[in-house]
């Protein structure tokens, strides 16, 4: 078998039938799917139930371990020569795996292949990797026309400390790397990717094909609008540890410092405006104190003053400089 389709799942008996039927369709017929139900109290096996397909298996866990626990659950259970996980919210191209196998098929050198994802918050459409600062510019560097990227372990390495361009959903990895490395650290409720993806690439190096092959749409009770803040102090924490083993590495210290910049103004902003203005201050502050990047003091300053004043501020501003009224 060439591919195990792993898709986590957590009372999404709504919607998870669109993420299997995408699978079913794909051109690539060489696959299984692997639902984890990590402990629905919905409908959620009994629309599994319905497509009545050999290639799917469904596993329920008799709690809510958390997406880490059910992804290991799915890796473990897997037959495939590849990894792929199809969130349940999410959809792909039908040719979504023919193209990311094909790229593992030709290229021994890379652990995993990955695409662009188009994202869908309400009627608002974006892009993955028009969304980054880092990845377009390493896009931009090669400029020879192909829809097919390799980046080495080294390139990855560096992206991956200052963002993740890599959804899950959009991602196919070698089994016997996932054997190597191990799976999902479950410690994390959300972010995992991230530390997966990082031990990955100090060791491998990656394809990527420029094509929107998946569509992730952010709902209210997905992992990423559910954890927010602690997927920021995750990733905070993380970006912090990776730093230490650094020192000797003047171009990697630059690049982390830059994660550790944006993900303390972000965790400092969402502190802010949720009433816990200390935190908000002591974030910025350690996030200047690691990185020594001024705006962050600036912004622990703002966040000293009263809201009202910092949203008539703001106006002025935004209004070029000059009080309206």
């Amino acid at each position: 078998m060439k591919v195990s389709i792993i898709i986590r799942t957590y009372n999404r008996g709504y919607i998870i039938g669109e993420a299997i039927q995408s699978a079913l369709r794909q051109t690539l017929d060489d696959f299984e799917i692997i639902v984890v139900d990590d402990g629905s109290s919905d409908d959620t096996a009994d629309v599994v139930e319905r497509f009545r397909s050999e290639k799917i298996r469904y596993i329920r866990h008799d709690g809510n371990l958390g997406v880490s626990a059910a992804g290991n659950t799915g890796i473990k259970a897997a037959q495939g020569e590849f990894i792929a996980h199809l969130d349940s919210d999410d959809m792909w191209s039908p040719d979504l795996l023919a193209r990311l196998v094909a790229v593992l098929q030709q290229y021994d050198e890379v652990a995993a292949a990955f695409s662009d994802v188009e994202v869908h918050r309400g009627t608002q459409i974006s892009s993955i990797v028009g969304s980054m600062r880092a990845f377009p510019k390493l896009l931009a560097s090669r400029g020879d026309g192909s829809d097919v990227f390799l980046f080495s372990s080294r390139e990855m390495y560096l992206c991956l400390l200052e963002e993740v361009p890599i959804k899950p959903t959009a991602l196919l990895v070698r089994r016997r790397v996932l054997d190597e490395i191990g799976g999902y650290d479950e410690a994390w409720r959300s972010g995992e990717d991230w530390e997966l993806y990082l031990r990955i690439a100090k060791r491998y190096g990656f394809g990527y094909v420029n094509r929107k092959l998946a569509v992730m749409r952010v709902l209210a009770d997905s992992t990423l609008a559910k954890y927010q803040e602690q997927d920021k102090t995750s990733l905070l924490r993380l970006a912090v540890s990776e730093k230490k083993g650094l020192v000797q590495d003047g171009e990697a210290l630059q690049v982390v410092n830059r994660a550790i910049y944006h993900h303390s103004k972000d965790l400092g902003w969402i502190y802010l405006h949720t009433d816990r203005r200390l935190k908000s201050i002591k974030t910025y502050l350690r996030g200047f104190f690691e990185t020594g990047q001024v705006p962050l003091i600036v912004r622990a300053g703002v966040a000293l003053m009263p809201l009202q004043l910092v949203s008539g501020l703001k106006s002025m501003f935004l209004s070029g400089g000059r009080l309206q009224g």
